[in-house]
């Protein structure tokens, strides 16, 4: 099932009337009216979404006839771990271009989308609407429970944040999410007597996407909502991104994080985090880079293959390199191994090369050196890569100097089809 925000909103965006209308027909679905507006929400049958337009309706608003987007808060995301949501696809969206994870304060509190249409501002939670009459006996959650969550969020938006209420450009286009938390609605974090909306994202209903955490932040702070904070602190690398979570939230009753992945236009995925293991499991993957194994080979030279190398990783114990973690190295070394053969070919060649040079010009001999080498350099400037046979040359062409000149696999890769397709090679 597709659990990336911007593949499933460019689905909605594609194609909102079959999605809206799987929805608006989907049994295990519960619905809720308020005047023309639907609101959707899984039943007690559909503990976790079984077909991708569920993901949808967890608190989507929508019209009939014809079928229309009102508004949508939040699309179902899972904790890492389930629904085949991995480490390694984590670690597969930060390689792609443009993508910045964020650490967002996970709240423990209840989720609220105020949006405005046909001139009113609309408040819900996941399964109720203003104006809606609950069925009885098909309440979920926070529904059934009672606590007025819908009129409580009105309450200290009146009392709190008046403009979300009375300034219609703030909600011009826009869906806010916010997290209520009150002292009578408390789950397990406990935040004292606080009782506030603290929002959350902001859904962009033209172009069908969430905004990124800096846009948030700068629209809450303009018109001073509460805006969840980002725990990220700044960061050389992510694995100290996630040292620094496990340090907040150890020993405390924080629920967790939500990483949130985003493009500088869009965010494209979001998924909750809770265990400190998982934590630990991802900073040791954020440390799984080419780049460490590189070191770690540099500084080891007797490690030599595969075996010998795992081993080495394995004696740093399961803290360092955990065992989920041990094979991701092996692409890395096979890339590094790939390198360093492309190097030998590179040096050989110029070995080769040099050789032939040095037999045209009838060898050094008791040759003036300056006149020598202006020669060699009349032929040498001809060929691809010559700072290897000028290394040569001069009696420092060895490995240390071919790594000094070419410096990573994709360079040692052109280079050798480059000499190689020279002279006849």
């Amino acid at each position: 099932m597709e659990l990336r925000l911007d593949r499933l909103l460019h689905a909605l965006r594609e194609r909102p009337i079959p999605i809206l209308e799987a929805i608006d027909r989907d049994p295990l679905l519960l619905k809720r009216e308020s005047g023309p507006l639907v609101l959707a929400n899984p039943s007690q049958a559909l503990y976790t979404p079984q077909e991708e337009h569920q993901l949808y309706a967890k608190g989507i608003v929508y019209r009939r006839d014809p079928y229309r987007l009102v508004s949508l808060p939040l699309i179902k995301i899972y904790n890492l771990g389930e629904r085949d949501v991995t480490i390694t696809d984590l670690a597969a969206l930060t390689d792609e271009p443009r993508v910045r994870l964020r650490f967002l304060r996970k709240i423990d509190g209840s989720l609220v989308q105020v949006f405005r249409h046909e001139g009113r501002v609309w408040f819900t939670t996941r399964g109720m609407i203003e104006g809606a009459r609950p069925r009885k006996g098909q309440e979920t959650g926070e529904d059934c429970a009672g606590f007025d969550y819908i009129g409580t969020a009105r309450r200290i938006a009146a009392e709190r944040y008046p403009r979300l209420l009375e300034d219609p450009s703030l909600l011009a286009d826009r869906t806010l999410i916010f997290e209520l938390i009150h002292p009578a609605a408390q789950k397990v974090t406990n935040y004292g007597e606080r009782s506030d909306l603290i929002l959350l994202a902001c859904f962009d209903q033209r172009r069908l996407a969430y905004d990124t955490y800096p846009e948030v932040a700068v629209r809450g702070q303009a018109h001073g909502l509460s805006v969840v904070d980002a725990l990220s602190p700044p960061g050389a690398t992510l694995a100290e991104q996630i040292e620094r979570l496990l340090a907040a939230l150890a020993g405390s009753d924080q629920e967790g994080s939500v990483l949130q992945f985003e493009r500088p236009d869009e965010v494209i995925y979001r998924v909750k985090v809770k265990s400190p293991d998982y934590l630990r499991l991802m900073r040791a993957m954020a440390e799984c880079t080419y780049e460490r194994l590189v070191t770690i080979l540099t500084e080891n030279p007797h490690l030599t293959n595969w075996p010998e190398v795992e081993a080495f990783l394995k004696a740093q114990g399961r803290d360092t390199v955990p065992e989920e973690v041990l094979a991701f190295y092996r692409p890395h070394y096979e890339r590094f191994a790939a390198y360093l053969a492309d190097c030998d070919r590179l040096h050989a060649w110029a070995e080769r090369e040099y050789a032939k040079l040095e037999a045209h010009l009838g060898g050094r001999n008791e040759r003036d050196t300056p006149a020598y080498r202006k020669k060699f350099a009349a032929l040498a400037i001809r060929y691809p890569y010559c700072g290897l046979l000028f290394a040569a040359l001069d009696g420092r062409l060895n490995s240390r100097r071919i790594r000094k000149l070419i410096r990573d696999p994709e360079q040692a890769k052109r280079a050798v089809l480059e000499v190689e397709q020279s002279h006849g090679e």
